[in-house]
């Protein structure tokens, strides 16, 4: 899947999950997404030539050398590790909502990555086995129709959380 894709997969959990929580602050809400935005991205830093291993391609360029594309930065036990971890030092809610919103984001990501050709070695270090639940190219007419859907979801979800429409009411009262 291209950045796009991943970005919107990230926005589309994290307003899912917002809209089904009440009385969260704005401010919260905003960091949350941007987590998830982030964590979206995050697992291509092992690729070089993608666009978050663009932005840092000195560590793009090691990480890639040191452990792959699609091995162990898109192993959801490294990122449940990281996310424990994570969780016991940070203090304070923002940081909180930070890092949920970024785990989030990280397990859109490689939730997407399943539904490509290539697939996703969701037991990695433990198994090498990829698995694909769908059969998307990267940069296809496919996943370019997948990526429009993702955007138009998300701008339903929006507009019923600004209570500008309730298409579908994904938010309760």
């Amino acid at each position: 899947m291209n950045y796009k894709t991943h970005i919107n997969g990230g926005i589309l959990a994290s307003l899912y999950i917002t809209s089904q929580i009440h009385n969260v602050e704005l401010l919260h809400t905003a960091i949350f997404i941007g987590g998830s935005m982030l964590g979206s991205l995050l697992p291509d830093i092992d690729h070089r030539s993608s666009y978050i291993g663009n932005k840092a391609k000195p560590v793009s360029r090691v990480i890639n050398k040191l452990a792959g594309h699609r091995k162990l930065f898109h192993s959801p036990l490294l990122y449940l590790i990281l996310y424990f971890i994570a969780d016991i030092f940070i203090l304070n809610k923002f940081g909180i909502s930070f890092n949920k919103g970024l785990f989030l984001g990280i397990m859109s990501h490689l939730l997407l990555d399943s539904f490509t050709i290539g697939g996703l070695p969701w037991f990695y270090p433990i198994s090498k086995k990829r698995f694909s639940i769908g059969k998307i190219k990267t940069n296809s007419q496919l996943e370019f129709t997948f990526c429009g859907i993702l955007i138009f979801i998300n701008i339903l979800i929006l507009l019923d959380l600004l209570k500008i429409t309730s298409i579908f009411t994904f938010t309760q009262g």
